[in-house]
């Protein structure tokens, strides 16, 4: 009786072992599941931020569109007030391309993108073709998305290279 019933309980554990392994592979999967939604958030809400900054900047030149009283021209009442609003703006315009969407001064971003090794021109101020060009050579060999737009991941890692 005793040899009928070892071919049953041998069976047993080896389904009992099955089953715990099929456990600990669902919880694996649902764990990296949760890492990967958890990742997916966080960009989410870099998108958000990235949003919040563009939404300013439209804002921003939506109200500054509108003609003041007495002024000639609606393109007075665009101008800004000093060389430094133009410099710590929120995004800097180069021939009506927007490409950067952080507080950097068009300065500060040549000088990181000088002392990065991928721009060579004159630190002018001046966001131009060479600078758009530098910021996607940058992107590239970070492993970030080469689209030359100056967003808050690219700038959190090229502002390393000021200090």
């Amino acid at each position: 009786m005793f040899l009928r019933l070892l071919p049953i309980f041998i069976l047993a554990i080896v389904f009992s072992g099955c089953a715990s392994s099929q456990l600990k592979t669902q919880n694996e999967q649902l764990s990296s599941r949760v890492t990967e939604l958890e990742k997916n958030q966080q960009a989410k809400d870099a998108e958000i931020v990235d949003l919040q900054y563009q939404v300013k900047d439209l804002s921003s030149k939506v109200e500054g569109a509108k003609p003041v009283e007495g002024d000639q021209t609606s393109q007075d009442a665009q101008a800004p007030s000093s060389t430094a609003d133009q410099a710590e703006s929120v995004s800097a315009v180069s021939d009506n391309t927007q490409i950067i969407r952080v507080k950097a001064s068009p300065e500060k971003i040549q000088r990181a993108l000088k002392a990065a090794g991928v721009y060579t021109g004159r630190v002018d101020g001046k966001i131009g073709a060479g600078t758009k060009e530098a910021i996607i050579e940058f992107q590239k060999s970070h492993g970030l998305k080469a689209d030359g737009v100056l967003g808050r991941k690219t700038w959190e890692e090229l502002k390393v290279y000021l200090k």
